[in-house]
């Protein structure tokens, strides 16, 4: 997944920071300014993982491609755009599980706007040693449940990427904290999997009832939904209704379309010039208080913090124990060309 942003053109680009506080000093920092971005890159790797942390700034519309490489990757995000293939929508907690057939993997990311991530990149080594090797699952197992894995684990892997966002220690033990925050990373998605396989088989008429419920959803988060409606379209009971979309999607209807709405939201103030309540009103909100609590709920920020986004943002450059080896090396970078 680092290679979305990482890949060899753009590391040549970057400038290490050797005493960045802004991360951890158990790995690597990196400033990245160039015509698409700009912004800080962490990462730091062992022979079973590289986890990584982006932290950029996107001055244009861009469209990422790259060749994936490790198996499998995970990423929590916190972005605004879109990964294809398959199509997904970026915003604020969404993760991101990738198995890799040697694809290409695309991602939009939308002008004046933060991107945010913590990534696993984790090698076929944890895979033979500890996963097969000590657990032993069976290899095509864990490919199917790579490959299955829902995109709803963004709650399960916050805390984990909480976790590793502020620790900031250097002792030797910090090979351990990593070690530990993989193996806690590769577990959600596992169990996540098995507790899925456990949860009553649903038949595949109701599984496409269900979709066209949540396409409806998607079509008209500017309008009210009531759940009759919904129970209609699926041609099911209002109380099956809500069993099966939480069997299926891992929340609630209600909480579906309340963070469908709020991506949206999101969207909105980074993209266009719509003031705060008139976006809390195209969303389907006429009272302010209740949108500004929504918001915040599952986007981590108040509004009016996501409009402070859309302007120049200074903390993007390099903090002041950066600063001289950042001016020596664009010197150096300057006499080069």
């Amino acid at each position: 997944m680092s290679a979305i942003f990482f890949n060899d053109n753009i590391k040549q680009k970057a400038i290490l920071l050797p005493n960045c506080s802004r991360f951890a000093p158990h790995g690597q920092s990196y400033y990245l300014s160039c015509d698409d971005l700009e912004g800080f890159y962490w990462t730091y790797e062992t022979e079973y993982f590289r986890v990584s942390i982006f932290d950029f700034t996107l001055k244009k519309e861009t469209i990422y491609c790259c060749d994936l490489s490790a198996f499998p990757d995970t990423a929590l995000f916190s972005a605004n755009g879109e990964i294809l293939p398959p199509y997904q929508q970026l915003s604020s907690n969404d993760s991101f599980v990738i198995c890799n057939q040697h694809q290409i993997l695309q991602t939009l990311l939308h002008e004046h706007t933060n991107f945010q991530a913590v990534c696993f990149d984790f090698k076929q080594k944890i895979i033979d040693d500890c996963l097969v090797g000590r657990y032993q699952l069976n290899p095509d197992d864990l490919c199917h449940i790579f490959k299955e894995a829902n995109h709803f684990l963004g709650a399960g892997l916050g805390k984990i990427a909480d976790d590793i966002l502020h620790y900031k220690l250097g002792s030797s033990a910090s090979e351990l904290f990593y070690e530990i925050k993989a193996k806690e990373w590769l577990s959600v998605i596992i169990n996540n999997y098995y507790a899925a396989q456990d949860e009553q088989e649903m038949s595949q008429e109701d599984s496409l009832a269900l979709d066209n419920v949540r396409h409806y959803i998607n079509d008209h988060l500017m309008a009210t939904i009531p759940q009759d409606l919904l129970a209609k379209i699926a041609m099911m009971s209002k109380t099956k209704l809500k069993t099966a979309f939480k069997t299926k999607y891992h929340m609630t209807i209600t909480e579906y379309i309340q963070r469908r709405r709020m991506a949206l939201a999101e969207h909105l103030l980074m993209t266009t010039q719509l003031e705060i309540k008139e976006v809390a009103i195209a969303v389907g909100y006429t009272s302010h208080s209740r949108f500004a609590s929504l918001f915040k709920k599952y986007n981590g920020v108040y509004p009016h913090d996501i409009k402070k986004q859309t302007t120049p943002n200074k903390d993007k450059r390099p903090c002041h124990d950066c600063l001289n080896k950042f001016c020596e090396a664009k010197v150096d970078a300057e006499k080069l060309k």
